[in-house]
């Protein structure tokens, strides 16, 4: 009887199970992409920036031609021209969707890309050291349990954004859990940012990460990270420049000008106390004498009630002192969110703490080395608790999807 070799054997092993962590990324990714898209079926949203950006590039065009009066963010930017004020990535990426409507397009950009982070964000939580069910239950935890539901589903801009940011930060998170290319990690980062401008500032402690799962100096990696993303730093310079006229974003700044909000600023500590309390404290409205009792607020909601299960990520900064790779991670999540919560508003019109989705991948695996890692040692499945919580996670975000969504039962 013949056999293989012993090498060939051993080869045949890590290819098949790698081959299996890919299928069940892909699986977990299509079932999140074809939840959003029948969430948000037949609910095109009416604040299409990004679609009707993505027509005006299609036709050679920075500016809109119209200034519809809903559509209250747009910003004069020449004789008969009006710009958007955010990033321009969702805008390129609904270009390819443009037959089905600039709405439509927009739509399936935010479902498509927040339900596809749900596999990334399996394959780095496996890179970062989850065994394959805690992974598996951190992944659907983002994908189910969390405002990314809402936001990728529903899709308007705001929440597009989001949802395209979400996907590319959780690639730079698994490109740096595997020790690189920090380019890589770069890239990653700078496409993230350019839908969402706070996820740049994670650029350092992602360059941590990769120095210390790539066996390189910090140094050397952080320099690469930034070599990955400058390309994309130029390219919103660029934008910037044929905007505003100038390198900087002048299109936020003018969009706080006489609003309440932002009496600091557009950025100041002093807005820290109101996202504290729009963090742990908001509370849904309670509607008196009918089974839907509970009603979200447009304003927000505490992410501890939107997403139980988030608290175990309290349990899991235990391990910053003894893993420089759990410390890289709650550095990437806090500086990521340092923008958000001294920004003027706290994230209003939405569900939950939109905000956090910034920092989400790393809030995902802190939540679960809570849970499941001890003296750095993995548990192989989530306890019970955990479990519990994110059911409640999921019921909670499920039915302000539907309620928001579907019956429009929103404060």
């Amino acid at each position: 009887m013949r056999t293989r070799p012993e090498a060939a054997v051993m080869r045949t092993r890590p290819e098949a199970a790698v081959m299996r962590e890919r299928w069940i990324a892909v699986a977990i990714g299509c079932l999140a992409v074809s939840a959003y898209v029948i969430a948000g079926w037949g609910a095109p949203t009416v604040y299409d920036y990004y679609g009707r950006l993505a027509d005006a590039f299609v036709h050679g065009r920075y500016w809109l031609l119209e200034d519809p009066p809903w559509l209250n963010e747009l910003l004069s930017c020449g004789d008969g021209k009006w710009c958007v004020a955010y990033p321009p990535l969702p805008a390129i990426l609904s270009i390819p969707l443009l037959a089905f409507g600039t709405a439509t397009a927009q739509g399936l950009v935010s479902q498509i890309c927040g339900g596809a982070s749900a596999g990334v964000l399996y394959l780095a939580l496996r890179a970062y050291g989850a065994p394959r069910v805690v992974g598996i239950a951190g992944a659907l935890l983002s994908a189910f349990g969390t405002t990314l539901l809402f936001t990728s589903a529903d899709g308007r801009s705001w929440y597009a954004a989001h949802a395209v940011a979400m996907l590319f930060t959780a690639i730079a998170f698994l490109v740096a859990a595997r020790g690189g290319p920090a380019w890589g990690v770069g890239a990653a980062i700078g496409l993230a940012a350019l839908a969402r401008l706070p996820v740049a500032a994670a650029a350092p402690a992602l360059a941590l990460l990769v120095s210390r799962r790539g066996d390189t100096t910090f140094r050397a990696a952080f320099v690469r990270v930034v070599a990955g993303g400058l390309p994309f730093l130029a390219v919103y310079v660029a934008y910037n420049v044929a905007r505003w006229g100038t390198v900087t974003d002048a299109g936020y700044a003018r969009l706080t000008e006489g609003d309440f909000f932002f009496d600091h600023g557009l950025f100041s500590l002093a807005y820290l106390p109101r996202h504290l309390y729009a963090i742990v404290m908001e509370p849904p409205d309670l509607v008196p004498n009918v089974w839907y009792f509970l009603r979200p607020r447009f304003v927000g909601m505490s992410l501890f009630l939107t997403t139980p299960a988030f608290l175990f990520i309290f349990a899991g900064f235990r391990d910053v002192r003894r893993s420089i790779v759990v410390a890289a991670t709650a550095l990437a999540a806090g500086l990521a969110l340092l923008p958000d919560v001294t920004h003027g508003t706290v994230g209003f019109a939405q569900f939950g703490y939109r905000f956090s989705l910034d920092a989400q991948p790393f809030l995902i695996a802190l939540a679960l080395g809570g849970d499941a890692l001890r003296d750095g040692v993995w548990r192989k499945h989530p306890s019970v608790l955990f479990l519990v919580a994110g059911v409640l996670a999921v019921a909670m975000n499920v039915y302000a999807t539907v309620a928001i969504i579907r019956y429009g039962f929103w404060q």
